[in-house]
């Protein structure tokens, strides 16, 4: 059997290799540990199907935000609607945009140890350490906010040895990139570190109307960390990160181009301060005790032009008769407060063997809406709270297995009141947890098969409690007034998988199968007539979501690295139908691509010059539950070729070589007044091809 496994790894490998294993520039491994399961570890020895990107893959790549690096994973998928693909979707599973309604999201993510979740405006790359992506719930480990999954981010870590670290690039589309990390020990005990980076870019849309850069990124990000160990025993880490987006939106257009001509583009800004404060202490005899405390405040602004044309009748090649004469001239602005607390008391074993907890989450969203056909701005308050108790424990039931079972129980509260009169409350106690067997074949050979259950809060559709009350509207507010909250959504997964490498590290394989049901399946839907529309959340029958993921590597040579990832995955809707009358039930479910792929060809011309090329693409899919219009499939090409010497290096990449358009959101509605409003697909396009140098010095 320990023979036929070995075998089985070696001929999968070089078929399939992917990109979450990182090598040195001298092509050694490097021995990169994930914190996915309470406590740190190889990502071949965790009970779970998950990919990493070290900071060299980050900077190999040229990628400046999370979404240019979510291509590389098996089963992830990413969606825009806003100026950066900030909403993320594991195997089929995840949130598509925000408006009105205050959501629970899906896909969390938490970097430096502060829960960032639905903020995915946060995650610029520069001075990250490494990215760890988990698919499947992880409702032990996170709760309400990791019902598909999590993503976690690592910035360098303060060192007692100064360290200094300066990135600086440019690229097409007038983009330049500035920044710079150094860090020191301040006593024999304490260490720092301290970050800046400072992003902008032009866009990828022109406004031919304006004749200005309105889709433009406009982004910095500052992180501090203080690392001390104060006593013998006990340790301290802080962390502080500022973050400050202002970039434009300006991405739909009437004939699905690069080409705008609205007259009052939106914006998608974010500004946060964080703090993050853990304090770990390791003086007891029988198990070590931590107290992790975190606070957000931050300051959203999400607008657009909803006509997307200008009204000018001195520009009439841009402005055409009838644009507006016919139809409607409108603006939709959300400016957003929203306030995070969370405190976390954690007890662990001296070896890791079992964990257990109390965590406490208190959110608080102010929401004020500028609508052009609004009589005045609707203003809403909703606040949250979430108490959880949880516990894991691995059990050795033999010389090579080992028993992970873990249970995390949730109460979730939100309360919610808006300036039209409504008061609503919602009460939700929530289960999950995981059951998995590890089995070591061999020392660099695991087997694991496990069964999950994660959850995600039930919610408030306050847009149709508004729209119910509007009778101006003309929609059907007997319906919306019967929709006025939504159920919580359980996700059921069975998970096998096996892990391995060779001896010397040149074959690197993790691959796993897994069937997830999930129950009571939140979707979202739209109320359409004419120009005006009505989102809200329903709740499903149930849906189904199965597949499987391989990932790996092979040292081919010792100057030709092939690194790479494939994910196949079945989705499926059952018992839903839309309010528009359109039956979904058998139909596959949104940002759910069959297929996706990413390989990777590195060759070392000298230990210090290389070159790389690779190729990613997906399937075509649904982009919407509520409508059948479809993404279709991309093939695109990246290419790096670049100098690495022990303190600097110099990159020029590309991503998306050959120019695709490759779409990210869609609606389909009618907006043109001069085809009277006839119904079409409109596409926000990705990013077409970018191109770059990139030069890093680090001492």
């Amino acid at each position: 059997m320990k023979r036929r496994l070995s075998l089985l790894s070696a001929a999968i490998l070089p078929l399939f290799a992917a990109s979450s294993i990182a090598y040195a520039e001298d092509g050694e491994l490097e021995k990169i540990e994930v914190t996915g399961d309470f406590k740190r570890e190889s990502i071949q020895t965790l009970s779970a199907s998950a990919s990493l990107f070290s900071d060299h893959e980050i900077n190999q790549r040229g990628a400046k935000f999370l979404d240019e690096m979510l291509a590389s994973a098996a089963n992830v998928n990413f969606t825009s609607g806003a100026s950066r693909g900030r909403f993320v979707q594991i195997r089929g599973v995840g949130l598509r945009s925000q408006f009105v309604d205050p959501i629970n999201p899906s896909v969390g993510l938490v970097i430096d140890g502060i829960n960032y979740s639905g903020l995915g405006g946060s995650s610029l790359l520069f001075d990250i350490d490494q990215v760890e992506i988990y698919r499947g719930p992880q409702g032990t480990r996170f709760g309400a906010d990791a019902l598909a999954g999590m993503i976690q981010m690592e910035s360098a870590t303060p060192t007692l040895d100064p360290s200094v670290k300066i990135q600086l690039g440019a690229g097409n589309y007038n983009s330049y990139e500035a920044g710079i990390a150094a860090g020191t020990g301040i006593t024999d005990d304490t260490a720092v570190r301290a970050s800046i980076y400072q992003r902008e870019s032009d866009g990828y849309v022109e406004n031919r109307y304006l004749g200005e850069d309105t889709q433009q990124q406009d982004e910095l990000v500052s992180r501090f960390k203080l690392h001390s160990q104060l006593t013998e025993h006990l340790r301290t880490e802080l962390n502080v990160h500022y973050i400050d987006i202002n970039n434009g939106y300006d991405a739909f257009t009437l004939d699905n181009s690069r080409y705008s001509v609205a007259d009052e583009p939106g914006q998608d800004n974010q500004e946060s301060i964080a703090v993050g404060l853990a304090n770990i202490y390791t003086g007891f005899d029988f198990f070590d005790v931590s107290l992790n405390l975190s606070g957000i405040d931050s300051e959203l602004l999400y607008s657009y032009d909803e006509d997307w044309v200008c009204n000018d009748e001195a520009q009439p090649e841009l402005c055409a008769a009838g644009l507006h004469d016919w139809g409607y001239s409108s603006t939709d602005a959300y400016f957003r407060d929203r306030q995070d607390q969370a405190a976390e008391l954690q007890f662990s074993g001296k070896s890791g063997e079992w964990v257990a907890g109390i965590y406490y989450q208190g959110r608080e969203v102010d929401l004020e809406r500028q609508y052009t056909w609004l009589a005045q701005p609707f203003a809403s308050n909703y606040e949250t709270s979430n108490i959880a108790a949880y516990g894991q424990l691995a059990t050795p039931i033999g010389p090579k297995t080992t028993l992970i079972t873990g249970l995390r129980v949730e109460q979730y509260q939100g309360d919610y009141t808006d300036n039209n009169g409504f008061i609503e409350e919602t009460d939700d106690v929530m289960v999950g947890g995981k059951l998995a067997l590890e089995y070591q074949v061999i020392d660099r050979t695991m087997i694991y098969t496990s069964i999950t259950r994660g959850y995600k809060a039930g919610g408030i559709n306050s847009e149709a409690l508004a729209k119910a009350k509007d009778e101006g509207l003309n929609l059907d507010a007997d319906f919306f007034a019967n929709h006025t909250s939504f159920a919580p959504e359980y996700l059921w997964s069975g998970e096998f998988g096996v892990k391995g490498s060779s001896l010397d590290d040149k074959f690197m394989l993790r691959l796993a199968a897994f069937y997830m049901y999930r129950e009571d399946m939140q979707l979202k839907s739209w109320q359409v007539e004419g120009q005006k529309f009505t989102g809200y959340i329903d709740n499903a029958s149930s849906g189904e979501n199965y597949g499987l993921e391989i990932e790996g590597s092979f040292q081919a040579t010792d100057n030709l690295l092939l690194t790479g990832s494939a994910g196949y995955l079945h989705t499926e809707i059952n018992d839903f139908v839309a309010q528009s009358g359109l039956d979904q039930d058998g139909r596959d479910q949104a940002q759910a691509p069959k297929y996706q792929y990413a390989f990777t060809a590195r060759y070392n011309f000298t230990p210090a010059l290389y070159a790389s090329i690779g190729v990613e693409g997906k399937d075509d899919y649904y982009f919407s539950d509520s409508h059948n219009s479809k993404a279709p499939s991309s093939n695109l090409v990246n290419a790096s070729f670049g100098y690495e010497s022990d303190n600097w290096s110099i990159n020029a990449w590309a991503r998306n070589l050959f120019d695709e358009d490759v779409p990210t959101r869609g609606f389909e509605f009618g907006n043109d007044p001069l085809d009277g409003y006839t119904t079409h697909t409109y596409t926000q396009l990705g990013e077409p091809m970018v191109a770059g140098v990139t030069f890093i010095y680090e001492l």
